[in-house]
């Protein structure tokens, strides 16, 4: 098989390199593969920038130019238009920021800008219309948060591979009508938005994926011309007719019930894997108390922790504070996270602080408990102290209790594993200092 890459940096058997003007018609390769970036240099060094920061091309003027790059830009248009409605071959387009390209002026005036190659289609899908290409829009947005959505597509090695490359650009269209209606999403942003699309065009097809930047050559043609291979030895096209349906071929039947099955149980599979996550996401925000990700990690991993014994939690005072309430007893609670060194006399100043406002302003009688984490990155056994003696004297004087994060993470564990969180609520309301439960 023989393919064309206009404008992109890719090395391989049957890989033919050339530029968008002097290549061979698109039309003669069983695929094409064009990075449209360049394009912008055919018109950029010659077209006047105006003040509405808008480039202009003036035929009577520009010594033909402008006539040249219409001529140009139809010419490729109906080779690649043949490409895929006649010769059912592959037009890969690598997804870049779009500009604003380039007016040439006239009556009416005419717009170029790098994506002005695409074939002009018309796709139905049900209620949904898409006209190309001024239905699709190339909006600018950089990032790594690829993620696959057809691990079974041929082109799948490719985007794994590169994925960490980045994007530069997602796709989407006019009047908002989902992609996912006329083709393939091979990839999305953690968002939801396109990457990456395999579009059904008349007996071929259109292939958009991420740019890659940085991509090495040799590497990337590999994998692009095996996937494409395997496009391309499929025997029917992607957008066959409906009556072709129509005529089976014995053991049709039974490869379609299995197909059938195998959705059904891939749904199965799909619902489970996602209770598991569920469930695995409620235990990693218990073990958040030991080794969290951030200060709002550490305070839900506590809020849960104390839910699990059996307390309800409602919003305290301060970001790091919340009720805990019991009908052993009634805690006012305050998270203190201090990376580096045992925590410090300004976090129990602060409880004692939020204690005196609710005492006196709310007329609301709770027991406070600092729940303490230092050093997080060592493991708990091999800690030094959580709190400075001042704390812990404070915590007698005050009669407040103080706890360390892997107490509390104790304490959950047992009550996971069958103990009573009746006893272990009373356990903690009748401490005063530090809680040294009996496990």
């Amino acid at each position: 098989m023989r393919f064309l890459s206009v404008g992109w940096d890719l090395e391989g058997p049957g890989i033919t390199k050339a530029d968008f003007p002097n290549s061979e018609s698109f039309a003669s390769f069983d695929g094409v593969l064009i990075d449209p970036s360049p394009l912008r240099e055919l018109w950029r060094p010659y077209a006047e920038l105006g003040p509405d920061g808008i480039y202009r091309l003036y035929p009577t003027r520009d010594f033909g130019l402008s006539r040249a790059l219409l001529n140009l830009f139809h010419l490729r248009q109906k080779e690649l238009e043949d490409l895929l409605f006649r010769a059912g071959g592959v037009l890969v387009v690598r997804v870049r920021p779009p500009e604003e390209g380039v007016l040439v002026e006239g009556n009416p005036p005419r717009r170029l800008d790098i994506y002005s190659f695409l074939p002009k289609a018309s796709l139905v899908s049900g209620p949904y219309h898409l006209s190309l290409p001024q239905g699709l829009r190339f909006l600018p947005r950089r990032g790594q948060d690829l993620l696959l959505s057809d691990p079974t597509h041929p082109l799948a090695p490719y985007l794994e591979r590169f994925s960490r490359h980045g994007y530069e650009a997602v796709l989407t269209t006019v009047f908002g009508v989902p992609l996912s209606a006329f083709g393939t999403v091979l990839a999305q942003n953690r968002v939801g938005d396109p990457l990456a699309l395999d579009l059904p065009v008349g007996l071929g097809r259109i292939v958009f994926l991420p740019s890659f930047a940085g991509q090495e050559a040799k590497e990337a043609g590999e994998l692009l011309r095996v996937g494409l291979s395997a496009l391309l030895s499929q025997p029917l096209p992607e957008a066959a007719p409906e009556w072709l349906e129509k005529y089976l071929l014995p053991g049709e039947e039974e490869i379609k019930k299995v197909e059938e099955e195998l959705a059904r149980e891939k749904e199965r599979l799909n619902r489970k894997e996602q209770e598991l996550q569920e469930a695995r996401k409620d235990l990693d925000i218990l073990k958040a108390i030991l080794f969290p990700r951030s200060r709002m990690a550490l305070l839900n991993g506590a809020m849960a922790a104390l839910s699990r014994l059996g307390f309800s939690i409602k919003p305290g005072l301060q970001p790091m504070e919340f009720f805990a309430e019991s009908p052993e007893e009634n805690f006012y609670v305050r998270v203190s996270f201090s990376p580096f060194s045992p925590v410090g006399p300004e976090e129990h100043r602060a409880l004692l602080l939020s204690l005196d406002r609710l005492r006196n302003e709310e007329r609301k009688e709770v027991k406070g408990l600092l729940l303490c984490l230092s050093q997080p990155e060592l493991e708990p056994h091999r800690r030094g102290p959580q709190w400075q003696e001042a704390v812990e004297r404070a915590s007698l004087d005050h009669r407040f209790v103080l706890a360390s994060s892997f107490t509390l993470f104790q304490a959950v564990a047992k009550a996971l594993s069958g103990a009573d969180p009746k006893a272990l609520r009373k356990s903690l309301a009748q401490a005063e200092g530090p809680w040294s439960p009996r496990f």
